[in-house]
């Protein structure tokens, strides 16, 4: 790219919605707690400039768009990115709008460059190996890019859903705010996940609920002996065990645990049912599981997570034919494109906000590691030539 000019905006503090064309050492995609956790540690490096975009309208608004009884099941000191404890409140477990000012204050406190109501169009390398980003407010070109944007971008919806009737109201996770936005009639949750566990409970309170939980769930207790889970497998090392060691390997093959067991107490006194089988089909107001068992409902809530979307990211070798990241331990294979905030990217805790800091740390070294050698490399292709020192000859 030869040498690099800024924009005034992109390294300035502080929240940016102007636009304009910008060119930087490092673009970072995304600015909710990874893509944050990763401006914290570009900011200690003097030497880089960088800028954050997103294409919310704020910061934390993920998190705020969620429905409104959700609160995290880490406790607050699991749940802060570095420099910055998440403050104390009146639960042990912040909810999603504490999250969400966290995050707010979090940007603004550490002076983050961060350009919001930026949707990224395309992602491309140009011909000195850097990086162009199409965005809609403008282009940026960039000698790293770190993408901190999550793997819950689109979601998934079995195809089933297309034989419901018209008349059955069908709501995605994303899109659920209160038990209001279903009927007061018979719900279908569709899930195996902590999502569906809870939602499911919030919805039984006002209506009949049935669980369609694929290969069922497993269930952890929220507390032990006075203390939250997550205290006992930090304490123990699970929280922070490798994504490849056995401990790790096991859970991640059972699948999400679901925290508490309000939802087993609700089955053992009948006032709701778990069927352990998949959706495959259905009809009109009736859904059909694999094993034959017919659901007639009024609603449906799908609780089945979400699909990677990178179809903007048109860099060849960055994604694997499923359009999954293609990374060791964050380091794509794309020389210059790092990723953070994957689940299991390293280790267990890779995916919440307490694990951020590890990896955004790592990420931020390999670029500050990489630009070091390009100005190595530049320094030595601009040395004058020196003719070789030549030993004085020996004398008898």
């Amino acid at each position: 790219m030869g040498d690099m000019t800024t924009d005034e905006n992109a390294v300035s503090a502080g929240t940016d919605r102007s636009v304009g064309d910008v060119c930087i050492d490092v673009l970072v995609i995304g600015a909710g707690q990874a893509g944050l956790g990763t401006g914290y540690w570009l900011g200690k490096e003097p030497g880089l400039s960088f800028l954050l975009v997103d294409g919310a309208e704020g910061v934390g608004d993920s998190w705020r768009r969620r429905w409104d009884s959700l609160q995290l099941f880490t406790p607050r000191r699991f749940s802060s990115l570095p420099g910055t404890p998440m403050p104390q409140g009146r639960s042990e477990y912040a909810n999603k709008d504490e999250i969400g000012d966290y995050l707010t204050a979090f940007a603004a406190g550490q002076g983050l460059p961060v350009r919001l109501g930026t949707r990224v169009l395309h992602v491309d390398q140009d011909s000195s190996g850097g990086f162009i980003a199409e965005t809609t407010t403008g282009s940026i070109r960039a000698r790293y890019v770190v993408i901190a944007s999550g793997p819950y971008s689109a979601p998934f919806i079995p195809a089933a859903a297309d034989g419901l009737d018209p008349s059955v109201v069908q709501l995605h996770s994303s899109a659920y705010e209160r038990p209001g936005d279903l009927p007061e009639s018979h719900v279908l949750v569709v899930g195996a996940g902590n999502s569906a566990a809870q939602l499911a409970v919030e919805l039984a309170a006002s209506r009949p609920v049935t669980v369609a939980a694929p290969g069922g769930m497993w269930f952890l207790p929220s507390r032990l002996l006075g203390l939250s889970l997550y205290w006992w497998l930090w304490i123990t090392r699970i929280l922070n065990g490798r994504s490849g060691s056995r401990v790790s390997r096991t859970v991640r093959a059972r699948g999400d645990g679901i925290i508490g067991k309000e939802l087993l107490t609700l089955v053992a006194t009948g006032r709701m049912r778990i069927i352990k089988e998949r959706v495959c089909s259905a009809n009109g107001n009736e859904v059909e599981l694999s094993d034959g068992t017919h659901v007639r409902t009024e609603a449906v809530l799908w609780c089945t997570g979400y699909q990677p979307d990178y179809s903007w990211l048109r860099v060849s070798k960055a994604l694997d034919e499923g359009g999954h990241p293609i990374h060791d331990n964050g380091r794509s294979a794309v020389p210059g494109l790092h990723w953070v905030g994957l689940p299991w990217q390293t280790r267990l805790n890779s995916g919440i906000i307490d694990g951020v800091d590890r990896d955004a740390r790592r990420a931020v070294c390999r670029v500050k590691a990489a630009h070091a050698r390009r100005g190595d490399a530049a320094a030595s292709s601009n040395r004058p030539l020196r003719n070789p020192k030549v030993p004085d000859r020996p004398t008898r």
